[in-house]
């Protein structure tokens, strides 16, 4: 089945993060309207500039925008100042500021999605958060986490965006401490995909861990299969993910849902 949309511009980078939202929604992986999707778009007015595609955090009356409801025009489109240029309404602060502030230190990110999933945040709360590489999923993460003990409540500022930004450096999932997850990427399927394999890998390392009551009784898989499942997932990332994420997609078109508009 053809893919719907597949030029490369606002509108699909809108459709895409739209559904990223209302699938996280669908699969309980989402906190209120309180986490925050980015993408960079084509400015809809063209001339190369681009813009930061986020849900509005408040609409004209005060209300968030549930993820179940986010559609395709109702994201808002800013401007490297943070200033609205796209839609209607007004950014949340915490997520415009975090993903402004990222972005200064990463200028090529294209997509970041932070969230507060169950597993990957039950894992952040613990003294030691590292995804140990107990099971396929969590080969796939090898060496491409980083980790930051640095919370101190709320953020409100570009310089903490900018902060972990430099906590994240290269790689591509930040795990914050008492917080959740900051996933960086290049695609939104991508990144989405990237989100719910992390959570199940959290998922299987948690239940171990309380099946088993000790932390040394998990066994890891030996680091040269480590390695090759590392290198195989990373092979075939873009690949998978657009499998994924796409599949998701024709099933919701065919369900004829507002999604997409």
């Amino acid at each position: 089945m053809a893919l719907a949309c597949p030029e490369n511009n606002n509108l699909k980078m809108r459709r895409e993060l739209a559904l990223a939202h209302r699938l996280l929604s669908d699969f309980n992986l989402s906190e209120g309207c309180c986490n925050h999707l980015t993408a960079m778009a084509p400015a809809i007015k063209g001339g190369g500039e681009e813009v930061m595609l986020l849900a509005p955090g408040f609409d004209g009356k005060g209300a968030g925008l549930d993820w179940s409801m986010v559609t395709a025009s109702s994201l808002l489109g800013l401007n490297r100042a943070g200033e609205v240029v796209e839609g209607e309404g007004e950014p949340e602060i915490t997520g415009a500021s975090i993903h402004i502030g990222l972005r200064k230190h990463r200028p090529n990110t294209r997509v970041i999605m932070h969230t507060h999933t169950p597993y990957a945040t039950a894992l952040s709360c613990l003294e030691d958060p590292t995804l140990l590489m107990v099971h396929q999923n969590s080969c796939r993460f090898l060496g491409r986490v980083a980790y930051d003990d640095g919370y101190a409540g709320f953020a409100l500022e570009e310089e903490e965006g900018q902060r972990l930004g430099a906590v994240l450096e290269h790689k591509s999932v930040l795990m914050m401490g008492h917080h959740g997850t900051i996933i960086v990427a290049d695609s939104v399927p991508i990144a989405f995909d990237e989100l719910y394999y992390l959570e199940r890998a959290c998922m299987v390392q948690i239940l171990a861990m309380a099946a088993s009551s000790d932390r040394n009784a998990l066994k890891i898989i030996p680091k040269e299969i480590q390695d090759l499942t590392l290198a195989a997932s990373l092979d075939s990332l873009e690949k998978y993910a657009n499998r994924h994420f796409f599949s998701l997609w024709n099933k919701w078109r065919e369900a004829g849902s507002d999604v997409f508009h």
